[in-house]
C-alpha cells in the first residue's frame, strides 16, 4: 500500500494507492494554520498499549526547500 500526503501552503491533501501510480483521494482537504517551517517524521503504530509492532518505510521523498536535522 502507499500513502501520499501532499501539503500546498496550509492545505493537506491525503490519497492512498495500491500500485504507486494510481491515486485515490482520502477524506477531503483540510487547511492548517502553520509556520513555513515544519518538522516531518514517520510514526507507526499498534493502537495497543501491550503490543510492540514495526514497519518499514520505503520509496519516502519529499520535496521543496528540506534540511536534514541529524
Amino acid at each position: 500500500s502507499w500513502v501520499r500526503l501532499t501539503r500546498v501552503g496550509n492545505t493537506f491533501t491525503a490519497h492512498r494507492s495500491t500500485n504507486g501510480t494510481t491515486w485515490t483521494a482520502v477524506g477531503s482537504a483540510v487547511t492548517v494554520s502553520m509556520a513555513s517551517d515544519v518538522l516531518i517524521g514517520l510514526a507507526v503504530s499498534s493502537n495497543t498499549a501491550a503490543t510492540a509492532c514495526t514497519a518499514t518505510f520505503r520509496n519516502v521523498t519529499l520535496t521543496g526547500n528540506i534540511t536534514r536535522l541529524n
